[in-house]
C-alpha cells in the first residue's frame, strides 16, 4: 500500500523520485502510529473507558516524550507490549475505581515513581542515545512535566475528582517501569550498577 501512495505522489509530480525512501520511512512510521493508536482506543473503548484512558494517555505521552527509557527490539515486540500496557491499565483503572484504598495505594505508587524518574529520566535506548546537551534539555522538561501531573494529581484530589486520578498516576508509573527497565537493559550491556 506504501508503494502504491508513493508511485502515485510521484506521477502526480508532488514528491521527486530521488526522495521515495524518505517518504516511505514518514508513511511507514504513521502508519504504524494509526494502527497502534486505534488499538489503543479500541481496548479502551470494549473497557469503556475511554475518558480515563484519553487521561492515561495523555499524561503518559508526554512523559514519555521527554524522559525516554525502554523501547522493544522489534515493531512486533511494540505493538504487542503496548497494546498489553493499555489492557492492564484498563483493568487497573477499573478495579480501584470501587476500591476504598486507592488513596494511599495511589499515593505509595506516585511517590515510588516519581522517585525513580528524577533518579533516572531522561535515558535514551538502543535506538537512540541523548548527549548531554540533550540530556539536560529532556531532564528539564521531564521534570517540569513531572512536577505539572503531581500538581495536577493535588488539584484534582481537593475539587473531588479522584476519578481521574489514578489514570494519571498510572501514567507516572509506567513511566517510571520504562525508565527502570531501560536503565537494567543498560547495565547487563555494559556491567556497571544502578
Amino acid at each position: 500500500m506504501t508503494d502504491r501512495i508513493l508511485n502515485q505522489l510521484i506521477q502526480l509530480n508532488i514528491i521527486d523520485s530521488e526522495d521515495v525512501e524518505i517518504y516511505r520511512f514518514g508513511l511507514e512510521g504513521l502508519s504504524l502510529k494509526l494502527i497502534h493508536y486505534t488499538s489503543y482506543l479500541a481496548i479502551a473503548f470494549f473497557a469503556q473507558e475511554m475518558t480515563r484512558f484519553l487521561i492515561f494517555f495523555a499524561s503518559f505521552l508526554i512523559l514519555r516524550k521527554s524522559a525516554g527509557g525502554y523501547h522493544a527490539k522489534t515493531r512486533g515486540r511494540c505493538y504487542i507490549s503496548s497494546c498489553f500496557i493499555v489492557f492492564c491499565m484498563m483493568i487497573c483503572i477499573k478495579m480501584v475505581t470501587d476500591w476504598n484504598y486507592e488513596a494511599s495505594v495511589g499515593c505509595i505508587l506516585l511517590l515510588l515513581s516519581d522517585f525513580c524518574i528524577f533518579a533516572f529520566a531522561p535515558l535514551g535506548n538502543r535506538n537512540r542515545e541523548y548527549d548531554a546537551e540533550e540530556t539536560l534539555l529532556f531532564r528539564k522538561r521531564t521534570v517540569g512535566l513531572l512536577i505539572l501531573e503531581n500538581t495536577l494529581v493535588i488539584i484534582l484530589w481537593f475539587v473531588g475528582k479522584v476519578n481521574y486520578i489514578m489514570p494519571i498516576v498510572l501514567a507516572i508509573g509506567v513511566e517510571a517501569l520504562l525508565l527502570l527497565l531501560e536503565k537494567i537493559r543498560i547495565m547487563k550491556v555494559d556491567g556497571n550498577g544502578i
